[in-house]
């Protein structure tokens, strides 16, 4: 055995206690869980406030200081212009 056989094997013997040591991989691991949950938060609570509760689109009210949702604005602009005009909606 030369002197690169036992440098292998102590290399080999090294990896081998660090695969018996469940609290290293732990530690090593943690840090990119906690980065993945962080994420996966971050994605969830901004990035999908872009749309309402059932996945509408939403836009900035036309002369009001609120959101609402892209269709129901689409769907009747004329009514939402009365009822602005009016102080109260008229959708139908």
């Amino acid at each position: 055995m030369g002197a690169e056989s036992i440098m292998k094997f102590e290399k080999l013997k090294e990896l081998l206690v660090l695969l018996e040591k469940p609290r290293h991989w732990i530690q090593v691991g943690a840090p990119f869980l906690i980065l993945g949950l962080v994420l996966v938060v971050f994605y969830y609570c901004f990035c999908g406030s872009c749309r309402g509760r059932r996945g509408a689109k939403m836009m900035k009210a036309p002369g009001r200081d609120y959101r609402m949702a892209r269709p129901l604005f689409e769907s009747n602009p004329r009514g939402y212009f009365r009822g602005l005009r009016a102080d109260r909606i008229h959708f139908r």
